[in-house]
């Protein structure tokens, strides 16, 4: 008894001491943040935005504007860090250049870092070309290198009915809506392979064009069924030019609406996207084939769809891809919001962007997997096609 109690009073003296080392700790912490509360600030939420890119947890529209600003946050986290340094913060600085050698990781999805393509010797290639094509440009069809958009598998959005891509390929799923002046556009999925099971969703955009959904196909390939998915997430049409038009030629007022309505379309696209990809994902996750999952997703690599997507699947832009690869050919240029993403069935030998085909307002991306399993186990046969 007499040690229970000696025992007891030990844990309490240590609980009260514990406490008020904690107390004193905060004191501290609330004495800085009083005498440095931009810095403190700007450190929260570069903390803030990271953590969302590594682990998109909350789909709320709001985390899409703050995983979308991480690079602001990580220049604006290492000003403050030096900032704190230089006014002898050491410790808090030095948590703060931590956070931001921590987003390295996540800024690594802008760059690709292959060598430009490996080769795996006697392994069959599956090539793999998503485009966004709108509609082929419809004037410039006519200077289209036809023979460089064939493939494998070749996925499309905004896709318009065009003899010159479906004679290239034996098997294929077209979803075509109608859109303006007598056309119909949609997406569309072409195949050198069988295709034995299908899915496809277009999603209502209440009173505007229906162009955007996914195709879901089991394609035999090889003595194997692949799952390829073809999506086109919500389209936002940010109109960037529009308001640095405005803003060059003095009219505020118009800038200003130009600046609303860009906020409210990235709002109204983060909402739509994240129920999107949830439906998505309902068809890949757990699969037990070989998923590759690629398209028009409308969001750059530091988007709520690409993190969801990166917890389970790899990018073959990031595996395989040089350079930056940005997809769109107009304002804002220096995005890449075409992917392809695929499952750890697969190995990529390469990815790029196709940057020399300029009839879209995107280039293609095309990219070459190995199933890991030819790697142990070459074989040539094949599918009956």
């Amino acid at each position: 008894m007499v040690l229970l109690h000696g025992f007891k009073i030990f844990v309490l003296a240590m609980l009260q001491t514990f406490g008020e080392i904690a107390m004193a700790g905060l004191k501290v912490s609330i004495r800085a943040f009083r005498k440095f509360p931009r810095s403190y600030v700007a450190l929260g939420y570069l903390f803030m935005a990271m953590a969302f890119c590594y682990y998109p947890i909350f789909d709320h529209w709001l985390t899409g504007f703050i995983m979308m600003s991480l690079p602001v946050a990580i220049l604006v986290g290492l000003i403050a860090s030096c900032y704190l340094l230089y006014k002898n913060q050491k410790l808090i600085a030095s948590v703060g250049l931590i956070w931001v050698l921590m987003t390295f990781p996540i800024i690594k999805r802008m760059v690709g870092i292959g060598n430009g393509k490996t080769t795996f010797t006697d392994a069959p290639a599956l090539k793999v070309l998503s485009f966004n094509s709108e509609s082929f440009g419809e004037d410039n069809a006519n200077a289209v290198n036809w023979p460089s958009l064939k493939a494998d598998i070749a996925c499309f959005q905004e896709y318009s009915a065009n003899d010159n891509i479906e004679t290239q390929y034996n098997n294929k799923l077209v979803k075509l809506t109608p859109f303006e002046h007598n056309r119909h556009i949609g997406l569309a999925l072409f195949s050198q392979y069988p295709i034995v099971n299908q899915y496809s969703q277009i999603w209502d955009r209440k009173g505007q064009p229906n162009i955007n959904g996914f195709i879901c196909a089991d394609i035999a390939y090889e003595q194997d069924t692949v799952r390829i998915v073809n999506v086109h997430l919500w389209s936002m049409g940010v109109r960037i030019n529009q308001a640095t038009d405005a803003l060059k030629s003095g009219n505020i007022k118009a800038f200003a609406f130009e600046v609303y309505d860009t906020f409210r379309r990235l709002k109204e696209g983060f909402e739509a996207r994240h129920e999107q990809i949830k439906e998505v994902e309902s068809y890949v996750s757990g699969s037990k084939y070989p998923v590759i999952i690629c398209g028009d997703f409308n969001e750059i690599p530091f988007g709520y769809t690409y993190g969801k997507l990166s917890l389970s699947f790899k990018n073959a832009f990031e595996e395989a891809g040089q350079g930056l690869g940005f997809t769109l050919n107009r304002h804002p240029y220096w995005v890449r919001i075409d992917q392809q993403f695929f499952s750890s069935d697969w190995k990529v030998q390469s990815c790029q962007t196709m940057s020399g085909i300029k009839i879209s307002d995107h280039f293609p991306v095309v990219a070459q997997y190995v199933l890991k399993k030819s790697l142990d186990k070459p074989t040539n046969l094949v599918a009956h096609r």
